[in-house]
């Protein structure tokens, strides 16, 4: 059995414009764009030199923090899309009115006894429920972009970590190696010495076992440098462990000049930036669970047709309505989640105002580090190692002309060698204290643009 009615051509109308209106709403929403492409995240070529403005840039495209961070914003432009769509009409077709008994009469379909009915409902959100939405979701984006800066200001100051690490390890590396050559010439000429009876075969002993010892802190720190270059490779996201790379010694100059912070230092950082578009974010939630209390109107529109048969003498023909739809707030309206809303609310000022606090802290902290490592390698620079040196030479000359023992000759060198490892990483703390400074200073690109955060 095949029940057909027909529809008004004016209904059909009102419908197609009402979809129409809806798509063309739709439409207005931008697009989120496309997903950034990432590029290959290889290992550098075997035996390539890295640069630490290399890694940084490899980091940046390679890191999965920040790769996780630019997934956030591409899902926050999406919702923004999914916030700005508005509700879809809703169309209802129905047969009623089917007597099998009274038959459905002769003729066409226009003329069977059944009651079909065509209607369009379309829900209409009151108390600007709608531009809050939007406006949450505009708020969490740009929470999210301000997420993604910050990350990559972390992410790069913890690269530059990894990467003054591993090459403090190389330049330990490079001065053991350095030592053990020193020692080696001394063996040598010591052999030919001990022949000749200059020295005593206890001073070769004595010599022989400082190489030994040189020879497993050498050991020690290629493997120090091997776990430190594969922690670099892990902080910018390639595969590998870096083994067969050189570091180039990108070391920051002592007298590099550095910014002051200023009075709005802090407010203009990412991390602030990002903690109040959350709070804007939340207080526009906050409006969107106050708005809630207001219920929203649902309007239909509906065409009936009826015929009047012999077997049907009650029928109405072709008939239209109009409706109007309300809930009725009789158990509850909302007032839950208007409080929850207003309790995350609080709960992002109170976030807001613990990132600033540890802001403020952070850039103080950083400062005075820099000042101390600064002071410790110009100390180490212009006064402890060329003191060393000198005396580590005196003592290879008097021991060459006979004029000291072997064991002033080891303590010297011993000093020489620890002197020149110490101010390798009186180096390397100055670096990272340097970069971990800059990062605190690190301001957002959208910190001229941040708007203003609504308060209680």
């Amino acid at each position: 059995m095949i029940v057909s009615f027909s529809i008004p051509r004016f209904l059909l109308l009102s419908l197609l414009g009402a979809v129409a209106g809806a798509a063309v709403a739709g439409s207005n929403v931008p697009q989120s764009a496309p997903l950034p492409m990432d590029g290959p995240c290889v290992a550098p070529p075997s035996k390539a030199t890295l640069t630490l403005a290399q890694v940084r840039v490899d980091a940046v495209r390679c890191n999965r923090d920040i790769i996780a961070a630019r997934r956030n914003v591409e899902a926050g432009q999406a919702d923004i899309q999914i916030a700005s769509q508005r509700p879809n009409p809703v169309l209802s077709l129905g047969v009623a009115n089917i007597n099998p008994h009274a038959g459905f009469n002769s003729g066409g379909p226009r003329s069977k006894t059944v009651d079909s009915t065509l209607r369009v409902d379309q829900v209409i959100e009151t108390a600007n429920k709608a531009g809050l939405r939007v406006d949450t979701a505009q708020a969490s984006s740009r929470a999210a972009g301000e997420v993604l800066q910050a990350v990559i200001t972390q992410q790069a100051s913890l690269v530059d970590q990894a990467f003054y690490q591993a090459l403090v390890s190389q330049e330990r590396v490079a001065v053991l190696n350095e030592t053990l050559a020193l020692y080696g010439r001394t063996q040598q000429a010591n052999e030919a010495r001990l022949k000749a009876g200059d020295v005593s075969r206890a001073d070769v002993a004595k010599l022989q076992l400082d190489v030994l010892r040189a020879q497993a802190d050498l050991r020690s720190a290629m493997a120090d440098h091997a776990s430190d270059k594969a922690a670099l490779a892990q902080a910018i996201g390639v595969p590998g462990t870096l083994a067969d790379n050189r570091l180039t010694p990108d070391w920051p100059a002592l007298d590099v000049p550095v910014p002051q912070p200023d009075a709005d230092t802090v407010q203009r950082r990412a991390d602030v930036a990002a903690a109040e578009a959350r709070l804007a974010a939340a207080a526009s939630a906050r409006d969107l669970a106050r708005a809630g209390r207001v219920p929203d109107v649902t309007v239909g529109a509906q065409a009936e047709h009826y015929p009047v048969s012999a077997a049907n003498q009650t029928g109405s023909g072709n008939s239209f309505g109009v409706f109007v739809s309300i809930p009725l707030y009789v158990r509850h309206s909302f007032g839950g989640e208007a409080r929850r809303a207003e309790v995350d609310y609080y709960a992002a000022l109170d976030d807001r105002n613990r990132v600033l606090l540890e802001a403020q802290n952070e850039l103080e902290r950083s400062r005075n580090q820099l000042e101390a490592t600064r002071l410790s390698l110009k100390q180490m620079v212009e006064g402890v190692v060329p003191t060393a040196e000198s005396v580590a030479g005196s003592a290879e000359f008097a021991y060459a002309k006979g004029a000291s023992s072997v064991l002033d000759l080891l303590d010297a060198r011993r000093a020489l060698r620890q002197t020149r490892l110490d101010a390798v990483n009186a180096q390397g703390d100055f670096a990272k204290s340097l970069s971990a400074y800059r990062a605190a200073l690190q301001s957002s690109p959208n910190s001229q643009a941040r708007p203003d955060v609504p308060r209680p």
